[in-house]
């Protein structure tokens, strides 16, 4: 390659790299054909130095689903392990069109349901081997954000171990369902779930879909000897973090599936929503923190009917 050729392919790449917004890939070793950029979910290869023999030798520690020559064709190519070395197959002559560089969609590496969020947690619990009556508060930010907005209710009750995650839809609780529940062997379960779904935090799911994943975490409890409580979802009427969905009256919708399904399979229902809602189907302004989350005074206006559910549940464990 001669060295007028090399400039211009190092102009190119620095006018991409600045144009569309790459960042540097320092995860990987650099290699000596040139250099990686990161971009979503792709890993950008921008060949300085196009290999004889067509075999572009990459990192081992990169997961590729998918490898494409971007020219004005766009090919697709193939990558396999070749002696040990993950390498794409490019054409053996470099294509006269510029930026030689290969776009490499990578595998997802996301832990989808954050199952890596209670896994100390939970190995210390079963390590512990509590003796007292234990009930798993399972839910989404509403139950994360009470021990940090009104703790004492945790601090004064330690067998209520809290397993709630921020953002987190109904099918990312069920995935998670038999490590942050089952396993802790719980007397009860409080299952709270089906806002972060309505907001379409994961894209859109229907109302019945949503309370089939709450059902189906209420049928693994009771096949594993778990008391269930489940609770209704707060009222609300807007989403910052979503501000196209409308939320109030799907809420209501699903709650009525929730407390019939209750009713039917003789679980318990908590009712949050009707001491929490206001005359336009919103949260009561003074129990807010926002239009979704509960304040300390929320909270306490939750706790006493939580605990009357626990006790309710207990009973009949």
């Amino acid at each position: 390659m001669s060295l007028y050729r090399e400039v211009i392919i190092i102009t190119v790449v620095a006018v991409l790299n600045i144009g569309i917004g790459f960042s540097q890939a320092n995860s990987y070793a650099k290699p000596d054909w040139g250099n990686y950029t990161t971009k979503g979910g792709f890993l950008y290869a921008h060949i300085f130095n196009w290999p004889k023999d067509g075999k572009l030798v990459i990192d081992r520690a990169i997961k590729p689903r998918q490898a494409t020559l971007l020219s004005t064709l766009d090919k697709k190519i193939k990558t396999k392990l070749i002696d040990g070395k993950l390498t794409i197959l490019l054409p053996k002559k470099a294509p006269d069109s510029l930026p030689l560089v290969v776009k490499i969609e990578l595998v997802p590496n996301e832990d989808w349901a954050n199952l890596e969020r209670y896994k100390k947690a939970n190995r210390e619990f079963k390590v512990s081997l509590k003796k007292e009556k234990t009930i798993v508060f399972m839910g989404n930010s509403i139950t994360q954000n009470w021990t940090r907005d009104h703790g004492e209710f945790f601090d004064d009750n330690p067998s209520f171990i809290n397993r709630g995650i921020s953002g987190q839809t109904s099918p990312q609780m069920l995935v998670r369902f038999r490590p942050d529940v089952i396993e802790l062997n719980p007397d009860v379960v409080i299952i709270h779930a089906g806002t972060n779904d309505i907001a379409e935090n994961r894209g859109p799911i229907s109302i019945k879909r949503i309370a089939g994943n709450i059902f189906s975490m209420a049928e693994l409890a009771k096949e594993n000897g778990i008391q269930v409580i489940l609770a209704s979802v707060l009222p609300a009427t807007s989403y910052s973090w979503s501000p196209s969905i409308e939320p109030a009256d799907k809420i209501i919708e699903l709650n009525k599936q929730i407390k019939a399904y209750a009713e039917t399979n003789n679980i318990i229902y908590l009712d949050y929503y009707s001491l929490m809602v206001n005359e336009n189907g919103g949260f009561k302004k003074e129990l807010g923190r926002d239009t979704v989350h509960p304040n300390a005074e929320g909270y306490k206006v939750m706790e006493p009917l939580v605990k009357k559910a626990i006790k309710l549940a207990l009973k009949e464990s």
